[in-house]
């Protein structure tokens, strides 16, 4: 396994565990092939897969999250071979999973090998846009008519700052209200938890509209009105 530490409040502990000794029975591997997959349960989960080949049969391949006093941008997950007893050098496939819902950066994981990395983005750009959304105008009397925005978005973590605010100057389109969604990663220590944030925005207005347009990559939602 890697022997590098990460800076935090807990530094000195992370300096003593990474100097103490390697263990001689476990090397990091290669694998061929990596992904996450959401599984559709509520709150939702995250499940990272991995595939590939061992050099040797009964060889135990294990995926091991990288030990973190803060959440990184992307939570690295060791490919961890361990071989114990009689070595039956036979190449042979692998395919091995791991919950990572508690274990995922604030974009994603990144799957570390013996000799190559990658990337996985789970929280990317679109990804919180495409929460759940609902847009009502309400015209009934006495008034003031009033439009409410409301996105209801799945997050790593607890703690972000998630706001709507009306995109200025609007596009082309008068009947089609632009706003702004602005996230902002929480500050400190967190609870690796998967939380469901509510953000709301409510606009004053006689003119109404036919759809509302989260940016920069959200959905188009269509207005309904009641009256």
């Amino acid at each position: 396994m890697t022997n590098e530490f990460h800076d935090g409040p807990d530094e000195a502990q992370l300096r003593a565990f990474a100097a103490a000794p390697a263990a001689t029975t476990s090397r990091l591997i290669d694998f061929d092939e990596a992904s996450v997959i959401m599984l559709k349960t509520f709150p939702p989960q995250w499940v990272l897969r991995v595939s590939g080949m061992k050099p040797w049969s009964n060889m135990r391949v294990e995926l091991v999250p990288r030990v973190y006093v803060r959440q990184p941008e992307y939570w690295e997950v060791e490919v961890v071979g361990t071989l114990s007893g009689i070595g039956m050098p036979v190449l042979t496939p692998y395919d091995v999973s791991l919950n990572v819902t508690s274990t995922l950066g604030t974009k994603g994981v990144e799957v570390v090998g013996a000799t190559k990395r990658e990337r996985i983005e789970v929280f990317d750009a679109t990804g919180p846009a495409e929460g759940e959304w609902t847009a009502f105008f309400n015209r009934q009397p006495p008034g003031p008519f009033t439009l409410r925005v409301t996105g209801r978005l799945q997050l790593p973590t607890p703690g972000y700052t998630v706001t709507l605010t009306r995109t200025e100057p609007q596009g082309i389109n008068p009947r089609d209200l632009l706003l702004d969604l602005t996230i902002e990663p929480p500050k400190g220590p967190v609870a690796q938890v998967v939380t469901e944030v509510e953000v709301v925005y409510k606009e004053q207005t006689d003119t109404g509209y036919d759809t509302v347009t989260i940016q920069p990559n959200g959905p188009s939602i269509k207005v309904e009105e009641i009256s």
